[in-house]
């Protein structure tokens, strides 16, 4: 009785890891045939190109990942596929010490664009966001390094001895006695969309100073907003890798206008709401989507006219997603923002009042990140 039990288990074993395999073999052989793939946090760090591929379309691979991440939370784990937990729950992946030489390279392009910029009588501003981890507040495990507010502090003064004040938003935070958390996602690596609403009020301060004008009181004013929470609705870049129950889930913000707008997108005229926001992807709760905030927000890098602007200045943004959460405000203060390059074409064409770049500590890092910015000819 007890061999045709054991036979009868490996039976089941072998079917069911069977299946599984021919699921995730189909949905490889379809991925390379068609190049589509589920949104997702793998990467080739994690293994070689063919481990990637393949941990990428495991089939179920979201249920996986969530029990796997429970196993951890349960084991009181704090490292999970490339992430750590953070003593206060947040989840972040650590950065490594970059050199001032190789952090020289993007901070001459930067000053190189801002002394070329000046000379055309265009306003430039240089925006440090943050990132996880807070500057004054660290919260890392025993055991645990990371460089990246030491990487942004040396880039920072860096730019400032060779004459470009960046807005630190991780120090306005501290000064205004703001909860670095507070605007950070706990599963995610962007801020949120608060904290977006926050960046954009600092930046609207040195624009509207830099170009002598004025922006409608009512768009600066976050009580003429209405604020949606849906609640256990984000599961960010990090939670995509550790699964819904290593750490828990985000809520989201969505912040709408309660005051009358009209919007321009060069192809569609309408309220705010209808053409800067994606809202359909909030009908349902989808949590093996990437993350709503990219969902939310997409649309939000992309050219677009204020047709009710009290001025007529246009803004030239250089960003990546984290400014998603930043230009909805911006849309709703300018005549004009259009999200580009910071490159010698472009800045002749679109001819800017105003440059703004804003990038993630991921992009800054690069070695070759501002290589695209204009040079003097």
């Amino acid at each position: 009785m007890k061999k045709v039990s054991s036979i009868t288990y490996t039976i089941v074993f072998i079917v069911v890891v069977g299946a599984l395999g021919v699921a995730s073999f189909t949905k490889l052989i379809h991925y390379y045939d068609t190049g589509i793939i589920e949104n997702n946090e793998w990467t080739v760090e994690l293994g070689s190109k063919l481990e990637t591929d393949i941990a990428t379309n495991y089939y179920k691979k979201s249920s996986f990942v969530n029990m796997n991440g429970a196993i951890h939370r349960f084991l009181g784990q704090r490292e999970m596929n490339d992430v750590v937990k953070l003593e206060n729950g947040y989840l972040f992946k650590t950065f490594e010490y970059k050199e001032d030489e190789n952090l020289q390279h993007n901070v001459e392009r930067i000053i190189e664009l801002s002394n070329y910029l000046d000379n055309q009588g265009i306003a430039f501003l240089y925006v440090i966001p943050p990132y996880t981890s807070g500057k004054y507040d660290s919260q890392l495990p025993e055991g645990i390094s990371d460089y990246g507010n030491n990487n942004l502090d040396r880039f920072a003064k860096m730019l400032k001895d060779g004459g470009v004040e960046p807005l630190d938003l991780r120090e306005t935070m501290h000064e205004d006695g703001i909860d670095h958390y507070e605007m950070m996602y706990k599963t995610d690596h962007h801020w949120t969309t608060k904290a977006g609403f926050y960046a954009y009020t600092k930046i609207n301060e040195i624009l509207m100073q830099k170009l002598e004008c004025e922006v409608e009181q009512e768009v600066m004013d976050y009580s003429n907003y209405n604020v949606t929470t849906y609640p256990e609705w984000h599961l960010g870049s990090n939670g995509q890798r550790t699964g819904a129950f290593f750490a828990g889930i985000d809520d989201f913000d969505l912040i709408l206008p309660t005051f009358e707008t009209s919007i321009s997108d060069g192809s569609n005229k309408g309220r705010f709401e209808d053409i800067v926001v994606n809202q359909e992807v909030l009908a349902k709760k989808d949590l093996a989507s990437r993350y709503t905030y990219d969902s939310v927000l997409w649309k939000t890098l992309g050219h677009f006219k204020n047709n009710k602007a009290e001025n007529d200045k246009k803004i030239l943004m250089v960003t990546d997603s984290f400014g998603r959460a930043v230009n909805p405000f911006l849309i709703m203060s300018y005549s004009e923002l259009c999200v580009g390059d910071a490159d010698y074409e472009t800045i002749r064409d679109y001819k800017p009042d105003a440059v703004i770049i804003l990038h993630y500590i991921n992009n800054i890092m690069k070695d070759d990140g501002y290589d695209n910015c204009a040079r003097v000819e």
